[in-house]
């Protein structure tokens, strides 16, 4: 079983992929393998499994069946641990070309290409969408492409508008005293009747209770970074992240840290109203 494992032929071995998850461990930067990698670990794999299975049947309580499922399951938990060291690096080459800085595919393979063209393509859609979204909308309100004449205007009548659409509606009673029938049904204007033409506005007023519109909120997200994070451009600032930071990040840059697992949320708050 043993020539299995480390003999020196074309077959991949188990000591081949023990290479391969050294490699990965040390260096920050992903690997270069052959590019038949996961097609070797699968026909490996396969080979470890018949074996265990063969001597299964020929005995199941012997030391040879014990050694060959030993060996199979070392090299399942050897490869798992290869696939994760890989992914995490290619998501985050994918998260960083999609921010707009070069990175080197050539390391990857075939499989592993197709999944970084896949996985940049939708980090650069969701980015853009997300964030220019936000922009947009900061913009509108502002820098309103209107004259600069109709600008004061335009944000007198806005704001007259909310405040009639939020007051809460109130008799109009006039100023001077009256009696308590008087009070009960509110008095109409006949302005045919006023020798000047029109109403005396200062007899007359409305109590209306603006309802002021809440701002909207931000969301972040408090966290603790698992690992060294090098230098990042956010939205807003430029990022330089240690292990066991305790940060409080926006949920946009949160949400991609803690799925490629280099930070944990410790909580989540609003900024106040």
């Amino acid at each position: 079983m043993n020539l299995v494992m480390t003999a020196s032929t074309d077959n991949f071995t188990y000591d081949d992929l023990t290479e391969v998850a050294r490699r990965e461990q040390r260096n920050k930067t992903i690997a270069d393998v052959r590019k038949d990698l996961y097609q070797a670990m699968a026909e490996c794999q396969e080979m470890l499994k018949r074996e265990s299975e063969r001597e299964f049947a020929a005995d199941p309580f012997s030391t040879k069946s014990k050694l060959a499922s030993n060996q199979l399951l070392k090299f399942q938990e050897k490869a798992a641990q290869v696939f994760g060291f890989r992914m995490g690096k290619l998501l985050d080459m994918a998260l960083r070309a999609a921010e707009g800085n070069r990175t080197e595919t050539s390391r990857l393979t075939i499989e592993e290409k197709e999944i970084y063209d896949e996985v940049y393509s939708l980090l650069k859609e969701k980015r853009s969408l997300l964030l220019e979204n936000v922009r947009t909308r900061i913009v509108e309100v502002e820098e309103p492409s209107l004259d600069t004449a109709e600008v004061p205007d335009m944000v007198k009548e806005a704001k007259r508008e909310e405040v009639e659409e939020a007051a809460v509606d109130v008799p109009v009673y006039p100023k001077h005293d009256v009696d308590s029938e008087a009070e009960a049904t509110p008095p109409t204007v006949d302005t045919e009747k006023d020798h000047d033409g029109a109403v005396d506005k200062e007899l007359y007023t409305s109590a209306p209770v603006a309802a002021q519109a809440a701002p909207p909120t931000t969301e972040f997200v408090i966290l603790r970074v698992l690992e060294d994070i090098p230098k990042f451009v956010g939205p807003d600032r430029t990022y330089t992240l240690r292990k066991e930071d305790l940060v409080c990040l926006p949920s946009t840059i949160s949400k991609a840290l803690i799925a490629r697992k280099k930070a944990v949320a410790v909580s989540v708050v609003l900024s106040p109203r």
